[in-house]
C-alpha cells in the first residue's frame, strides 16, 4: 500500500505529464531525493528525470522522449538535428549511476537562480554568487522537472550539446537544483553538478 501511495504521489505531485510506463523499481532508483525537505517537488522531479535518463536511457527514450508533448511556447522540433541526435544517443547509451542531492550544490544553484532571475541574466556569469560546482546547466522558461530536463537533453541551438553531456556524464554523482522566477523568461532553473 505504501508503495502505491508513493507512485500515485509521483504521478500527481511531481508532474502531470509523467509517463506511467515506468516500473516501481525504476522510479525508486531514480527518485534519490524524495525525502529531502529543502527541495521543492519540481526540483525533486528535475533530479528524478535526469536520473531516469541516466539509469535507463533506452526506456527514457521510449517512455519520455518519443511521446513528449511540449508545453505551449516550447521551441523544438522532432525533425531538428538536436532532437534526432538525442534519439540516436539514447538508443545506444549505456546506463550511468544516479545523482544524489547535495546541500552545498543546492545553495550554489539557489543563489544563482535568484540572482539570475532578479537581474534577467542568461548564462553563467555570476555577480555575487560564488562558484561551488564542477559543471552547471541553466534552463529558462519552465518550472516543471520533465520540461526542464527535456530542454537540457534536446539542447536545441547548442551545437556543443553541453547541457546534454553534463546531465548524462558519469563523472558527476551529486547535484543541486533550484527553480525561481526570472525577470525575462518567467522561470529559471539552475542545476549544479559535482
Amino acid at each position: 500500500m505504501k508503495s502505491l501511495i508513493i507512485i500515485l504521489c509521483l504521478i500527481f505531485c511531481f508532474n502531470s505529464s509523467f509517463s506511467q510506463k515506468w516500473t516501481e523499481k525504476q522510479i525508486a532508483a531514480a527518485n534519490t531525493c524524495q525525502n529531502i525537505k529543502w527541495l521543492t517537488s519540481a526540483e525533486k522531479s528535475t533530479i528524478m528525470y535526469i536520473n531516469l535518463a541516466r539509469l535507463y536511457p533506452q526506456d527514457f527514450l521510449k517512455n519520455e522522449v518519443l511521446n513528449y508533448k511540449a508545453p505551449d511556447g516550447y521551441i523544438y522540433s522532432k525533425t531538428s538535428t538536436y532532437y534526432r541526435s538525442l534519439v540516436a544517443k539514447l538508443k545506444t547509451r549505456k546506463p550511468v549511476k544516479a545523482l544524489g542531492a547535495d546541500a552545498a550544490l543546492y545553495e550554489s544553484a539557489k543563489c544563482f537562480a535568484i540572482e539570475s532571475g532578479k537581474n534577467g541574466i542568461v548564462g553563467h556569469n555570476r555577480i555575487n554568487c560564488k562558484q561551488d560546482y564542477y559543471a552547471e546547466c541553466c534552463s529558462y522558461g519552465w518550472n516543471q522537472g520533465k520540461d526542464i530536463v527535456m530542454q537540457l537533453l534536446i539542447d536545441e541551438g547548442n551545437p556543443g550539446l553541453g547541457h546534454r553531456k553534463i546531465c548524462l556524464d558519469n563523472q558527476y554523482s551529486k547535484v543541486g537544483v533550484s527553480i525561481h522566477t526570472h525577470k525575462v523568461y518567467s522561470y529559471c532553473a539552475v542545476i549544479d553538478f559535482k
